[in-house]
């Protein structure tokens, strides 16, 4: 099934470099289990390489580590024994009703097709009064990408989300939208934390090659994942136009550049949902 989803190849193939990376999951992380306490059987949606909860002081008892790819899996088990690893989709979750007392998803569902199914599928497997604890990529994200000339995948609104959310099932605790920025040396560096962590990002030159059918297939076919990022696409695009036009590439990225380095920004929503 993975071999042919080309979110979770790419997920796949980062499995080794994505701890190296993964600043912003980091950061996110931390800012998300401050909302609530998680205790008791927690499930880890999107869970990456893993996430070591006691860290942040959260008295869980079991970690039920879900992902779609299996190298991803494979680092969990090295890196956290105890936990149980699946791997499944979001919106197909093959597990049991009313099974976890908790629920954690770290900037995933933004790669997610139908967050309606998702967050049906994230009621089902909860018990009644379980904590879910989100945070999401949304829109306005990677400004300096597209300063840059570089694409990335469009995503959701805040309001998006939120529509998204049955108030039937869901009390919606909070919802608080905030600008996380990375800051990087140099530009290579930039791309590469992007790469190095899954997802995909085309360059405006290749998107005007496409059609529009075939610009809505690739937003459907990068409906997963678990961060926002950029492949080797952008990088191998740019460097293959040729040397002048990556130092133009460099120079222009260097009147972007802060006292802390060259920055990459992040709109981030974290959502704290009740089941009812």
């Amino acid at each position: 099934m993975n071999s042919n989803n080309p979110v979770a190849v790419k997920f796949s193939q980062a499995a080794t470099t994505y701890k190296q990376h993964d600043v912003l999951q980091r950061i996110t992380a931390e800012k998300l289990l401050n909302k609530a306490a998680l205790k008791g059987s927690l499930v880890d949606i999107g869970c990456g390489p893993g996430t070591d909860f006691t860290a942040y002081g959260q008295d869980i008892t079991k970690v039920t580590a879900v992902d779609l790819s299996e190298q991803m899996l494979a680092v969990v088990n090295q890196s956290f024994p105890s936990y149980l690893t699946l791997c499944a989709d979001a919106a197909n979750l093959p597990l049991s009703q009313q099974q976890f007392d908790g629920l954690y998803s770290n900037l995933v569902l933004q790669w997610c097709g139908d967050l309606t199914a998702v967050f049906n599928e994230f009621h089902r497997v909860l018990k009644p009064k379980a904590t879910c604890l989100i945070s999401i990529v949304t829109s306005g994200s990677l400004p300096e990408l597209e300063t840059l000339g570089l694409g990335h995948n469009a995503f959701r609104t805040v309001e998006q989300i939120t529509a998204a959310i049955d108030s039937q099932y869901w009390q919606v605790d909070s919802v608080n939208e905030c600008s996380e920025s990375l800051y990087f040396n140099d530009l290579r560096t930039m791309l590469y934390s992007i790469k190095g962590v899954g997802a995909s990002v085309k360059s405006h030159q290749e998107n005007s090659h496409n059609n529009g059918s075939e610009k809505n297939s690739s937003n459907k076919t990068s409906s997963y994942t678990n961060s926002s990022n950029i492949s080797s696409t952008a990088v191998e695009r740019v460097t293959l136009r040729g040397r002048k036009d990556w130092l133009a590439l460099k120079q222009h990225a260097e009147k972007m550049r802060q006292a802390e380095g060259i920055p990459l920004t992040y709109q981030i929503t974290y959502l704290q949902l009740t089941k009812k």
